[in-house]
């Protein structure tokens, strides 16, 4: 199926591996030209490398202002236009909730829902102006049920997810549609790092913890970044024009919701 995005242009929030990158690669795939975004400099020479000359890279940290600032600039300077935004950060640290300080949870809304917020209103201007504009915002199943582990996650994912629903519903008749992905259990490193926290099984290495959490799931197996990404691309397609304000589970049947 051609999704008809070849020419268009993405910037993907922390992209240089995991979801992300996964996301990254469908999009280049598909012909778009694509500005990844990490803090580590090897890693994103290395994405880069793997995706090929359609895609370029800008270090940078998303959890500071003045960061997301001089990333949007440069990729702006680099595709002409930003048609595609990709909201992506790392996971804020594990743990208890009576472990979190009220600092731990002020950079923990920066990361997570200003870093999302920011850039999609440096964003959404150039998108409306053109009608057309995909926003996807890589959230987790955190947002959906209470996931061991995670307070951080589990407190402040749903009000991104708020947030955006309201957006999709206020752009809705430009061209622009915004929709969030919330993945479950998948094959990458931040999976690796949480795992003894969300199986609540913090005595297990992380390798046994994943086998754990895997052999929970209906599917007794990981999803692939591959998986992941093509949702991304599908939903950033033409065919998914009237798909909005959605926040759309990809988990393998882990979480048993009836809605």
């Amino acid at each position: 199926m051609d999704f008809g995005i070849a020419g268009k242009t993405a910037l993907l929030l922390s992209s240089t591996r995991g979801l992300g990158f996964g996301c990254a690669a469908a999009l280049v795939a598909e012909g778009v030209r694509v500005v990844i975004n990490g803090r580590n400099k090897e890693r994103g020479i290395d994405a880069i490398s793997r995706l090929g000359g359609k895609a370029h890279f800008v270090q940078a940290d998303v959890s500071q202002p003045a960061e997301r600032a001089r990333l949007f600039e440069e990729a702006r300077a680099h595709l002409g236009t930003i048609s595609i935004l990709v909201t992506n950060v790392d996971g804020p640290p594990p743990g208890t909730f009576v472990s979190k300080s009220n600092e731990d949870w002020r950079a923990a809304f920066e990361l997570i829902m200003l870093s999302a917020l920011d850039m999609v209103q440096r964003c959404l201007p150039e998108m409306t102006e053109h009608r057309y504009g995909r926003i996807v915002n890589i959230s987790s199943i955190s947002a959906k049920e209470i996931t061991t582990g995670t307070p951080l996650s589990n407190g402040i994912k749903p009000g991104l997810l708020g947030a955006l629903g309201t957006l999709a519903r206020e752009v809705g008749a430009t061209g622009v549609t915004v929709n969030s992905i919330l993945p479950g259990p998948f094959d990458t490193d931040l999976m690796r790092r949480f795992a003894p926290h969300t199986t609540g099984r913090e005595d297990l290495s992380p390798e046994e913890a994943v086998q754990l959490q895997t052999e929970r799931g209906p599917m007794k197996r990981l999803g692939t970044i591959e998986e992941f990404g093509a949702l991304c691309a599908f939903l950033c397609s033409r065919q998914a024009a009237y798909i909005t304000g959605q926040s759309i589970v990809i988990d393998g049947g882990h979480v048993p919701a009836l809605l």
